[in-house]
């Protein structure tokens, strides 16, 4: 599947938002390993991918930190955050009571929205943190989505912690903003979640690397849960990249179903 290379083709995808990130997706698809549109041999592509070895050393798993639905909140008067999030009523309130809350990341002059994007699609990705505008895990994060059909207007973005530390959260962090994010998904009710990396797999309440996750059937309490690897660590691992496409592409067929159903 090669790649424009006219120098007129860059000027169009690079003045025009729509081909630009047409062009975006499909770098994605090229570097995942996707290089022709057929087989040899006809194949059902809205079938689940088989769970394939992971050849790479497994990543240490950490505790499955964010509780399932209502538990982080179960008993709020013990902790700040878990009354804070009870309280809210809508996704505004809960963004209010985040930019109140007195933890050490928080930024005074950087209003948090916990949940971005469209939140009534149903759709939601989680990640670690918000992403650096224009910074290469971004990029490739906004090129995997863009492969498999999820452009800004038609997803929501969720993040376990809503500030940015300039590094990966902490246990500590993560556990801190849980009774925000439960809440959040509790309010925006999606209906099928994307977790980049395996801090976000952790919604499910599964102690598992995210190399095991992946091939799991996870869930946040009654939502669907799809895990794949974080871009940073696709980044880190191209080879990494055929693995994460069918988790992509996993993730587009539970879309279809649950539009047709």
């Amino acid at each position: 599947m090669p790649l424009p290379s006219h120098h007129g083709d860059v000027h169009q995808a690079s003045t025009h938002p729509e081909k630009s990130a047409a062009a975006s997706a499909l770098a994605w698809l090229v570097t995942a390993g996707a290089d022709a549109l057929v087989d040899e041999t006809p194949r059902n592509w809205l079938a689940e991918p088989a769970a394939a070895p992971v050849a790479s050393p497994a990543l240490v798993a950490r505790p499955a930190l964010l509780a399932r639905p209502g538990a982080a909140i179960a008993r709020p008067a013990e902790n700040a955050a878990g009354a804070l999030a009870a309280a809210a009523l809508t996704l505004l309130d809960l963004d209010a009571a985040v930019a109140a809350y007195p933890h050490p990341l928080r930024c005074i002059d950087t209003a948090p929205q916990l949940v971005t994007g469209n939140v009534t699609s149903g759709i939601i990705v989680i990640t670690e943190q918000p992403d650096t505008p224009g910074a290469p895990a971004a990029i490739l994060a906004a090129r995997m989505l863009a492969a498999i059909g999820l452009a800004p207007d038609n997803h929501a973005r969720a993040n376990l912690v809503p500030w940015s530390a300039n590094r990966p959260p902490s246990d500590a962090e993560i556990a801190a903003f849980a009774p925000f994010l439960t809440r959040a998904l509790a309010l925006a009710r999606p209906r099928a979640i994307l977790a980049f990396g395996q801090h976000a797999a952790a919604l499910s309440g599964q102690v598992l690397g995210i190399a095991k996750a992946r091939a799991q059937p996870l869930s946040f309490g009654d939502i669907p849960l799809h895990a794949t690897f974080h871009p940073r660590i696709l980044l880190a691992q191209p080879d990494l990249k055929r693995l994460a496409w069918a988790d992509l592409q996993a993730f587009a067929a539970r879309i279809s179903r649950s539009i047709a159903s």
